[in-house]
């Protein structure tokens, strides 16, 4: 049964191990002279945080091509839905990944090994640009034109 799919990754489940989700909610903290601070509800929420705790196990697949696979996925930095129990969550990025080999053969191949996967929600937002209106500026103009196009020649004072 495929439990989680993240892009083309599927993650097929044979023992459920863990699946945990973050939700944060905005708030700004104000710091005063005398406690207790205050908060204040900033709206909306925060980027939901997704973690899969996943086994490669080498009795269903091959843990260091699958563990190199997700690695690639990755670092495309590209966002995908994904989906867990038939139940699509979002576009999502995989922003952490945290490994342990568990058990390696006698050729020093990897046996089993335990990820353990973060995704974090993926809103794309456009940027808003405004157009400005550019005029060029006029030559500054001087109140006193005489005074502008004389020059006058000074002699220092020299004191003996």
């Amino acid at each position: 049964m495929i439990y989680a799919q993240w892009g083309d990754l599927t993650f097929e489940l044979y023992s459920y191990k863990q699946h945990t989700e973050d939700i944060q909610v905005a708030y700004a903290k104000h710091q005063t002279i005398k406690p207790p601070s205050s908060l204040q509800f900033m709206g909306g929420k925060e980027l939901k945080s997704i973690k899969l705790s996943l086994r490669f196990h080498r009795d269903f697949c091959n843990p260091e091509q699958a563990y190199k696979k997700l690695i690639e996925t990755a670092e495309k930095g590209e966002a995908y839905k994904l989906i867990i129990a038939e139940k699509v969550i979002g576009d999502y990025v995989l922003e952490k990944i945290n490994s342990s080999i568990q058990q390696v053969d006698s050729w020093g191949n990897p046996v089993i090994i335990d990820i353990d996967a973060e995704f974090t929600e993926y809103i794309k937002k456009e940027i808003e640009k405004k157009k400005s209106k550019t005029t060029k500026k006029a030559p500054a103009k001087t109140k006193n034109k005489q005074k502008a196009d004389t020059t006058v020649n000074r002699q220092p004072l020299i004191a003996r």
